[in-house]
């Protein structure tokens, strides 16, 4: 039946604003944050069959109508900066909103629903057909609804075909919060419902970005890793202030906490045994050489990917401590989130090891800095090896103090199982039984992320 519709855009909290008529069928809000000034503007159109629009004191209203289609637009004046000026406030300043939503609202509207429909399909199902997952086929009962399934699963029914919407599933959220030309998926993909969340909805260098690109590659959507990359590339000028003015290091590196302003040293906090992360730079930067790896564009590597992956390993090198007996530790440094202030972590150089591999990997790809590829050799020869202890569990600290009875959600000195290539059941056969022992230690019972992490550790044993 007919139905009555009103429309308004309540004004965001932390931001000062203006609402407006956009025409007749049409609201504009126009804003900027009180925070920093940034710009924004949203646009909204109604076009109907039958009934009548009223258009008046920033609401829109729909009386009688068989059908209404609304159009939204929004834009902030942001522009990412590669090469920022510290000094020029509007450094990543560089849209006009009101300009980019009006052309965008009146392209929309001149196409119409069907035609905008088709377009998102066509862009979308190009991803997403990509790839298919049948997991034991013959079984029947795939047109359960999917709460049922849900239910089932839970009271230890197997389902394959929810294991396969489950995967497909982290697909599509990757496919629709991370495209190129945007930015990447942040903690919560790119949806929240409220003006501030948790963690700030920002990008936390420590695993949670990295772990959103997990499935990119992996599952043929090589594009979706594209705003990672240009991300990674806003932190590089910022992020070299950071590596010298802290460290006394060439290159560039982050830490625990990022966004899309330059943000690349440590939060301020009186703790550091959970904020102090410089290796959060290396580890974004092996997400560089991942692409590399799958779509072997060399073009890619040679006027973007290498220059990043080589100066976040000069990082990792000038990082550490070569020791009186000739090896190499990183000193100080943490398991992020969790333990105490350490002269040599295992996850600080399982990170190490990874970028080096990738910076002597990429050299010999393009055949230059054979000078430095031999630093990074001599490095990588003489890091302080994974250590076993007493357990028979890979050791997370320099010193044999790990309790297997600690059940923390970060399993950060099992980062060379995965997602780094430095132990393995074939390769490395010890450290893979001692891995395991630190997965039978620590349990399954954690955080989403969490489980979603030791799952790929376990599927790499």
């Amino acid at each position: 039946g007919k139905q009555n519709l009103v429309f308004s855009y309540a004004p965001n909290p932390v931001s000062t604003g203006n609402m407006a008529s956009d025409g007749n069928k049409g609201l504009v809000y126009s804003a900027s944050l009180d925070n920093n000034g940034m710009k924004y503007v949203v646009r909204i159109q109604a076009e109907t069959k039958g009934g009548t629009l009223f258009n008046a004191d920033g609401k829109l209203a729909v009386k009688g109508a068989d059908e209404v289609v609304f159009y939204i637009t929004a834009d902030t004046d942001y522009k990412p900066n590669f090469d920022p000026d510290f000094k020029d406030p509007k450094t990543y300043v560089g849209v006009n909103p009101e300009e980019t939503t009006r052309q965008w609202m009146n392209n929309a509207v001149s196409q119409g629903y069907t035609a905008l429909f088709s377009q998102h399909y066509n862009d979308y199902a190009a991803l997403f057909d990509r790839v298919k997952l049948n997991l034991n086929p013959a079984i029947k009962g795939r047109n359960l609804p999917t709460p049922q399934r849900l239910k089932n699963y839970r009271a230890g029914q197997p389902d394959y075909y929810l294991e396969e919407l489950y995967f497909q599933f982290g697909r599509y959220l990757l496919i629709s919060s991370s495209r190129p030309g945007n930015m990447p998926a942040n903690l919560q993909g790119i949806w929240h419902n409220n003006v501030d969340g948790p963690w700030r909805v920002d990008y936390h260098n420590n695993i949670n970005i990295q772990m959103n690109y997990w499935p990119a590659c992996s599952t043929n959507l090589n594009e979706c890793m594209l705003p990672l990359v240009d991300f990674i590339r806003t932190l590089v000028k910022p992020g070299e202030k950071t590596a010298k003015s802290y460290f006394g290091a060439r290159g560039w590196t982050a830490s625990i906490s990022g966004n899309i302003f330059g943000f690349t040293t440590p939060l301020e906090s009186q703790d550091m045994s959970w904020n102090f992360n410089p290796m959060a730079g290396p580890w974004l930067a092996t997400h560089i050489w991942e692409y590399y790896d799958y779509t072997r564009d060399l073009t890619f590597l040679k006027e973007t990917g290498y220059e990043l992956i080589k100066s976040s390993a000069d990082f990792a090198v000038d990082y550490l401590w070569h020791k009186p007996d000739g090896t190499y530790t990183a000193a100080p440094s943490t398991s992020p989130e969790h333990g105490p202030i350490d002269q040599g972590a295992t996850f600080v150089h399982a990170v190490v090891r990874e970028i080096l591999l990738d910076a002597i990997e990429a050299s010999k790809v393009l055949g230059v800095d054979k000078k430095e590829r031999k630093q990074w050799e001599h490095v990588l020869a003489n890091l302080v090896p994974y250590k076993i202890g007493r357990y028979g569990q890979l050791m997370e600290w320099s010193v044999d103090i790990d309790d297997p009875k600690d059940e923390h959600r970060h399993v950060n000195h099992l980062f060379g199982l995965h997602p780094g290539h430095t132990v393995s059941p074939v390769t490395t056969p010890e450290l893979a039984k001692a891995a395991k022992v630190v997965l039978v230690h620590r349990g399954d019972g954690a955080t989403g992320w969490s489980m979603g992490w030791k799952l790929n550790q376990w599927a790499r044993l």
